[in-house]
């Protein structure tokens, strides 16, 4: 039996609820756990659900801990040298003291590759799934200043390695840390590319995944690269798929026009966008709003790429932008119109990371699950009825392909 399994399982079926009965379960019984999801308010959540004299969230403090553990996996220790702590370096604490943990998506990547000696006797329950890849953009001039400088090597997997440990300078400090955190791979001439360290996947002893979807995810490539074994458990979809269906109402109409080819509204699209084409746009989503929703302001909720934010807002929802990344919460949940104004395609290095080490991504899938993902934080969670724009025809056929499909 495979020690990763991957509850996957339509949004409002439960997953969390259970989860919660697990971890009071492990608590009687003296099992330790992390459960990780991607907003502080979730993890203040799971302390009231579960206890907040069993549950523990890190945080900044000041005591005489190092940020850093010594020895090998049986016999660990804190040196105590520094006197500063980070919420890292408090996480870390508290798990050498065997707390049970509740923190955050931000602060679980934020573990090096020399952190996985302390977990192998928890179990993980990551709500919602990690990106274990980030991209990070270099100049061609850098890479040459590195290059002739003798400060990086590149193998022939691409890896990087930083080659000097006793470099200071600004310049390249941020290239030294991600090289001694975790793998660092170097990318069509102009990108590294940081790879969580998957030690420290392997190092639990149990780990779940509480998702939708998974297949499409990053995590799931980045588990075919590694080899990780995992099991899926599902439950069928398609009861609830109706009743998602029957509470939407999607609008069908000539606003949609601007998104009928492949590509519009994506982030290469909005790049080449006029301002008079942004007004333009902003007011055909302000008069969807206001005539063919008949919806109130307060009720309004947006996305688009956070950088085009500015030029989309508009009249009637200005206030209610939502990032587009938004999962695990329930803030929105009395938005009862939605402008979807995205179609959201993979990063081109994202796609060749993968497609270099004979992984592919499911792109269609994953954009799917990112929408579905976004349009649950809005009035539908709570079983009521919501206007929905989707101008993007990719996008919005993706949808109701999901809504119509017989197959769980």
């Amino acid at each position: 039996m495979e020690k990763i399994k991957v509850i996957d399982e339509i949004m409002g079926s439960g997953k969390t609820s259970r989860a919660i009965d697990r971890m009071k379960a492990y608590i009687r019984d003296g099992i330790k756990f992390i459960y990780v999801t991607p907003f502080i308010k979730e993890t203040e959540r799971i302390q009231n659900a579960v206890g907040t004299s069993f549950v523990y969230t890190p945080d900044n403090e000041h005591c005489q801990v190092k940020q850093t553990l010594k020895g090998d996996e049986n016999d660990f220790y804190i040196d105590t040298s520094f006197t500063h702590l980070n919420k890292r370096g408090h996480f870390l604490k508290m798990v050498s003291e065997g707390k049970n943990i509740a923190t955050t998506h931000s602060l679980f990547t934020s573990l090096d590759v020399n952190d996985y000696k302390v977990f192998k006797d928890y179990i993980l329950i990551l709500d919602e799934v990690i990106d274990p890849l980030k991209i990070v953009n270099f100049g061609k001039q850098d890479i040459l200043i590195m290059n002739e400088s003798n400060l990086i090597s590149v193998d022939n997997d691409s890896k990087v390695t930083f080659l000097k440990d006793d470099y200071t300078d600004k310049a390249f400090r941020e290239v030294k840390e991600m090289c001694r955190n975790s793998d660092v791979h170097f990318l069509d001439g102009y990108f590294f590319v940081w790879v969580f360290p998957v030690e420290i996947f392997n190092s639990f002893k149990e780990i779940q995944i509480l998702t939708y979807m998974f297949e499409g995810s990053f995590l799931s490539a980045y588990f075919k690269l590694y080899k990780i074994k995992y099991n899926i458990e599902k439950l069928d979809d398609l009861e609830k798929r109706k009743e998602i269906k029957e509470l939407l109402n999607i609008y069908e109409g000539k606003a949609n026009d601007i998104g009928n080819h492949k590509t519009a509204l994506s982030a290469s699209w909005y790049s080449s966008r006029s301002s008079d084409q942004f007004k333009s746009q902003s007011k055909s989503t302000s008069n969807i709003f206001t005539r063919a929703f008949n919806s109130k302001s307060k009720n309004n909720g947006y996305t688009t790429f956070k950088k085009y934010e500015p030029k989309i807002k508009g009249g009637g929802y200005s206030k209610g932008f939502i990032v587009l990344n938004s999962r695990a919460t329930n803030e929105y949940a009395s938005i009862h119109s939605m402008a979807y104004l995205v179609n959201r395609f993979h990063s081109p290095q994202s796609v060749n990371f993968f497609k270099y080490r004979g992984v592919v991504l499911n792109q269609e899938l994953w954009a799917l699950s990112e929408m579905i993902q976004w349009i649950w934080r809005g009035a539908i969670r709570n079983n009521e009825p919501m206007n929905l724009y989707i101008p993007s025809k990719r996008m919005r056929e993706l949808l109701i392909d999901w809504l119509n499909s017989e197959e769980n």
